[in-house]
């Protein structure tokens, strides 16, 4: 029964970093300084597709300053602020090394969790930026932890590069007035949109609220992706 409850513990650890990794839109980042200080900042961030965080930082911000130093930072990202105590939520720190992000891709992504930062992002000191992540720390609250690795908490290897290319277009129809989540929009709320999606799942946001829906098995083609989100919604709660 213990490496039964150990096995169930580690999944349930492995679900919820992911569902912060695409659910955060701001996060704790910590650089370290020309004299090997620690600086932390708060920043906005999104997921890459492969679920690697995704920043849009000022080349003028001292965070970014210390980057072009040493790559190496540290982030922290955590549940929504809830009832109870804050120290009892899941919470998840990341380390590797953060570079400029020069995938086309990844500032589409970044505005649409992000809508606001279109107001600035187009200033020439403003880039994307990547955390490759080689560490990470996870604490699931009293009682709640659990050794992860990259692997763990990533998208499953595979090539994704059509579902890639295709994000758009399959955001465009999902959020079309009869697509793929008119039903499940109309029962919870009407407000939601779809913003992101990778081969694990769909993200969705409505205001400052988040969503994902969780696929069963991961799919790497737009035909496969669409065929998971359609029985998705067919047994999401």
């Amino acid at each position: 029964m213990t490496v039964q409850r150990e096995l169930e513990g580690r999944r349930a650890a492995i679900a919820d970093v992911k569902r912060l990794l695409r659910a955060a839109r701001v996060a704790a980042l910590a650089t370290l300084g020309r004299r090997g200080a620690p600086l932390t900042t708060w920043v906005g961030c999104a997921s890459d597709f492969d679920g690697s965080p995704l920043f849009l930082l000022s080349q003028l911000a001292e965070h970014t300053r210390n980057l072009a130093a040493d790559r190496r930072g540290s982030l922290l990202l955590v549940d929504a602020p809830g009832r109870g105590d804050p120290l009892n939520h899941p919470r998840v720190t990341l380390g590797g090394t953060i570079q400029p992000h020069f995938e086309p891709l990844a500032r589409p992504r970044y505005l649409r969790r992000n809508p606001k930062a279109k107001l600035y992002a187009a200033f020439a000191d403003f880039a994307i930026y990547r955390l490759s992540v080689e560490t990470v720390h996870f604490n699931g609250g009293f009682g709640r932890a659990a050794p992860l690795e990259p692997a763990d908490i990533l998208s499953p290897p595979g090539d994704a590069t059509a579902l890639a290319a295709a994000e758009e277009k399959l955001l465009a129809e999902i959020n079309a007035p009869k697509g793929a989540i008119t039903a499940w929009r109309a029962s919870r709320r009407p407000a939601w949109r779809a913003v992101g999606l990778d081969v694990e799942g769909l993200d969705l946001a409505a205001g400052k609220a988040t969503a994902r829906v969780d696929f069963a098995a991961s799919a790497f083609d737009p035909s496969s992706w669409r065929e998971r989100l359609v029985d998705a919604l067919a047994t999401a709660p």
